[in-house]
């Protein structure tokens, strides 16, 4: 046995156990992830405007973020365009892709 094969199967077991941990408990893991991203975008343009520092749950989202079409989220565009960061998400994108139909 190689000893890649000796340091991979732990590496892969370990792997697994996670994978199944989150795996098996979904509602959980969506629960960290939604947690997570809008912690990471309370500090954006979007999360300040749409309170994302009082948001502790998908309802609370759904109060403060409404469905909206390009024309409703254009004004945060046209700031990223311009070259500003932290507007829809951290820092600036690397680049953008707008279709106009």
């Amino acid at each position: 046995m190689s000893i890649k094969s000796i340091f991979a199967i732990p590496f892969a077991k370990r792997a697994r156990k996670k994978v199944y941990k989150w795996a098996f408990s979904p509602h959980i893991t969506q629960q960290k992830v939604f947690k997570k991203l809008i912690s990471q975008a309370k500090d954006t343009a979007f999360g300040k405007d749409h309170n994302f520092d009082k948001i502790t749950t998908y309802s609370d989202f759904k109060k403060q973020v409404k469905v909206t079409d390009y024309e409703g989220l254009r004004s945060y565009v046209d700031r990223i365009v311009a070259g500003e960061k932290d507007v829809l998400w951290k820092g600036k994108p690397l680049y953008l892709s707008l279709i106009h139909i």
